[in-house]
């Protein structure tokens, strides 16, 4: 007959928990469990049919079964632990968020609950059963101490620099943690990215959860304390910091969303003016450096004003968000289309890897880019426009190249614009060069 936990007398076999990894490799459940149940006995068994072996040998207070999609008959399996643990017994499932849908469905099959991983302690804590012992009422917990000087200044450093690469920020935010915790080694886990300051942390002692609203969206763990062990205290100043770290990243996230809207055209969603300024002053700095040249177009759409007013602006806004989408489609991956202004376009064409032969001329690439595009806008349909639309919209543009044309953004700009101006004096419908005449029927 199966033993359950009331015929228990030893405390050491009461608090066993038996740890089912599924074939998982190297899986951190196990030590992530011994650092937050360090009183209790932590039985590994690498399979569902050993550890239905184990419970039902061996008196246990919980299961946790890691759910792997490589298990067969996942159902049967969760019934087997539970019929071999018994009634009494805790029996946890244990999934990331795409097995979520799976751990549902075995729950029904005898499983108390399931938790999801990256693992929050406090609920892990409550499917378990388990009260914190700090936490009791009869006992008072010190408060987290106060942050040093040392941890203010790493802090007000990575508010100020919100807007750095998200993995810049991780790794910052460990940092901060380990100074803050004295730890020797502190571990950052944002949904996927993992940054670690100090020595890598392989069996964690304590962690927290990190959250975006209610959603569990990473893990911040520490390694062995640099003196002494840790205390209560120490768990609320952890816990703490996951709530600062948490804050800091949705920040950033927002900061990053608000400076992407500031460099957005609202109706093409093309890049815009300001993006426009800013990129072409850097590909043009790392064009002097590393000597290749930079093709700069402005072309506009052809009487778009009598369109415009003929059709109404719903017309106009779709004709701008399609003239953009298809100029796009002939470009490759580096070449930057943004909407300049109005129905003014402005195209990038730049290879970082070619460098710039002595006696080269403009690139072939950008005209063979333009006819392209020329001949696929002659097929294009606008829906707003009717039937009459389609072929009926030309464009007119200037092409001008660093080094040959101009050495600043202002001067290549400005050139490009004169050939534009060029090219609609000539009677539209056509793309002029600098100096070199009517290069486009």
């Amino acid at each position: 007959m199966t033993r359950t936990p009331e015929t228990i007398h030893d405390p050491f076999e009461r608090d066993r928990l038996v740890v089912v990894t599924a074939g998982i490799d190297n899986c951190v459940l196990p030590d992530t469990l011994k650092s937050r149940y360090p009183d209790w006995r932590i039985v590994t068994c690498d399979s569902y049919m050993s550890g239905i072996v184990e419970v039902a040998h061996r008196p246990t207070r919980a299961v946790i079964a890691l759910v792997n999609s490589s298990v067969h008959q996942l159902d049967n399996a969760v019934a087997g632990l539970r019929e071999a643990a018994g009634e009494k017994v805790k029996l946890i499932l244990c999934c990331t968020p795409e097995s979520e849908p799976a751990a549902r469905r075995a729950v029904k099959s005898g499983a108390d609950d399931y938790v999801l991983y990256p693992l929050d302690g406090d609920e892990l804590d409550s499917a378990l059963g388990y009260a914190r012992p700090w936490l009791s009422a009869d006992v008072t917990v010190a408060p987290a101490p106060p942050a040093t000087t040392e941890e203010l200044v790493q802090l007000s450093a990575i508010l100020a620099h919100l807007g750095t690469k998200p993995m810049v920020l991780i790794e910052k935010l460990a940092s901060l943690v380990r100074t803050a915790m004295n730890t020797r080694g502190a571990t950052l886990i944002v949904q996927g990215a993992v940054a670690t300051s100090g020595d890598v942390v392989t069996k964690p002692v304590l962690s927290a959860p990190l959250r975006e609203e209610e959603r569990v969206i990473g893990q911040l763990i520490v390694g062995e304390p640099i003196d002494g062990p840790y205390t209560p205290a120490d768990m609320q100043k952890l816990t703490h910091y996951a709530t600062v770290a948490s804050y800091v990243l949705a920040a950033a996230k927002r900061q990053r969303r608000w400076h992407e809207l500031a460099l957005t055209d609202e109706c093409s969603g093309l890049p815009n003016r300001r993006y426009v300024h800013d990129k072409l002053d850097e590909i043009l700095a790392r064009a002097g450096e590393n000597k290749f040249s930079v093709t700069v177009l402005l072309f506009d759409l052809d009487d778009f004003k009598a369109c415009n007013d003929t059709y109404g602006h719903d017309a106009g806004d779709e004709i701008i968000r399609i003239t953009g989408e298809l100029f796009q489609q002939h470009c490759r991956e580096q070449d930057i289309v943004a909407r300049y202004g109005g129905d003014e376009f402005v195209v990038v064409f730049w290879d970082p890897e070619g460098p710039r032969v002595p006696g080269s001329k403009h690139p072939d690439c950008a005209l063979g880019v333009l006819e392209r595009f020329k001949e696929s806008l002659r097929s294009q349909r606008f829906p707003k426009l009717g039937e009459e639309g389609e072929g009926t919209l030309t464009i007119s543009g200037g092409l001008a190249t660093y080094p040959w044309d101009g050495s600043t953004r202002e001067a290549l700009l400005k050139q490009a614009d004169q050939a534009l101006l060029a090219a609609k004096r000539a009677g539209k419908n056509r793309i002029f060069l600098i100096g070199e005449g009517d290069n486009s029927s």
